[in-house]
């Protein structure tokens, strides 16, 4: 995609404008049209890459680490909720990684990927320290 590229490089932007200029003084209106059609494309395909983007796993080396439980207040990095706002968590595994997936409150969806061997002691954690909550656990055979 053209966009992410020159959204933040003024060098990028003024190649891109001196360009234009070149391709209007040679070939005319119709192919500046063609080409501001060209990039308010890529600007609707990048908007859209970007929103599945945001739903990826993002990988934690050490999930362990990101939670913690204090006074009935689940941790999860920097974000806290009470335990009792927690109804189902989803936990799975593949061949190489594990997986957590749970609303933390009303805005916050926690997503992570984490390596294979943190998933027995993360899925102990749990049911440990969130003993009413949902655990769903299965492996993914991909």
């Amino acid at each position: 995609m053209l966009w992410p590229l020159i959204k933040a490089s003024l060098p990028a932007k003024s190649l891109l404008l001196l360009a234009l200029a070149v391709l209007f003084w040679f070939a005319g209106f119709h192919t500046l049209l063609g080409v501001a059609l060209f990039l308010a494309l890529e600007v609707i395909m990048w908007r859209n890459s970007a929103t599945y983007a945001s739903q990826d796993f993002v990988y934690s080396k050490d999930i362990l680490r990101l939670f913690s439980c204090d006074g009935g207040q689940l941790r999860v990095g920097m974000d806290t909720t009470n335990i009792r706002n927690i109804d189902k968590i989803k936990l799975w595994q593949d061949q190489q990684y594990g997986f957590i997936d749970f609303a933390l409150g009303q805005q916050l969806q926690v997503r992570y990927k984490f390596p294979l061997e943190q998933y027995q002691p993360l899925r102990l954690w749990l049911q440990q320290h969130l003993p009413a909550t949902n655990l769903e656990t299965s492996l993914a055979l991909n």
